[in-house]
């Protein structure tokens, strides 16, 4: 069964391939196959193979000066969100890990959440009093802006020691978080020279452009191609001379 569908197979190419010369050399079998207009097919194929080597070197030469050009674009976009990618992220901080929380307040690393009230630590000011006839302790968070928050703890469920530590965490957290922003501002400042740097960066996509633009100017110039064409509707008028039949 193998070997018949083998025949059928090389029958159905060798008819593909008999079918293909005739139409590729029009006007009977004898100028398809015989050897006595064998130059005459030559003549004709060189022609065709001299204009489809010089459409395929042309169309190469385009393509890579093309391509040339998106990689030369793709990397500038890629340099420009990078920076500009790493800049939003430090404009814009997370919260960092939560580190302890006492009462309303929960203490993350870059903020303190009050209830629903997000404070940033940075430029923060903590203050802890205890109140004298009572056993009530008071945590102030002074913002940057001069806004106060307070935070009142009953001593019967917040120890005064626990509410003293927390403050000092939330000091300490806030001498972190104010190094850090310094740092932050050092680098925004470093990022934003380097985004307008990159946007600026265009000079290898024109230098790109420009390479594509005087490939395709020589090409159009050149009359090579043009020759090979001429020099093909010759040898199909050749052809359609001695068969009757013009070619593709």
């Amino acid at each position: 069964m193998i070997a018949i569908w083998w025949v059928v197979v090389v029958m159905a190419l060798g008819a593909w391939w008999t079918v293909w010369r005739l139409v590729r050399y029009p006007g009977g079998w004898a100028y398809a196959f015989h050897e006595e207009h064998r130059e005459a097919r030559k003549a004709l194929e060189d022609a065709r193979g001299a204009v489809r080597e010089l459409r395929r070197s042309a169309r190469r030469e385009k393509w890579q000066a093309l391509a040339e050009v998106r990689r030369a674009e793709w990397a500038y976009r890629s340099r420009v969100r990078q920076a500009e990618s790493e800049l939003e992220r430090l404009r814009t901080p997370h919260r960092g890990a939560q580190i302890e929380q006492l009462g309303r307040i929960i203490l993350y690393e870059h903020t303190v959440l009050i209830s629903d009230d997000e404070v940033p630590l940075a430029g923060l000011h903590v203050r802890f009093e205890l109140a004298r006839s009572t056993y009530v302790s008071y945590v102030y968070l002074t913002q940057p802006d001069g806004r106060e928050r307070m935070e009142r703890y009953d001593g019967k469920e917040f120890p005064e020691d626990a509410v003293r530590r927390f403050s000092v965490q939330i000091q300490n957290a806030t001498v972190a978080a104010d190094r850090l922003q310094e740092q932050r501002a050092d680098n925004i400042r470093a990022l934003e020279a380097e985004l307008r740097e990159a946007r600026q960066a265009t000079e290898p996509i024109e230098v790109a452009h420009e390479r594509l633009e005087k490939t395709r100017a020589r090409h159009d110039a050149d009359l090579t191609l043009p020759q090979a064409r001429a020099a093909l509707d010759d040898a199909r008028n050749v052809w359609q001379g001695l068969t009757g039949r013009r070619p593709l």
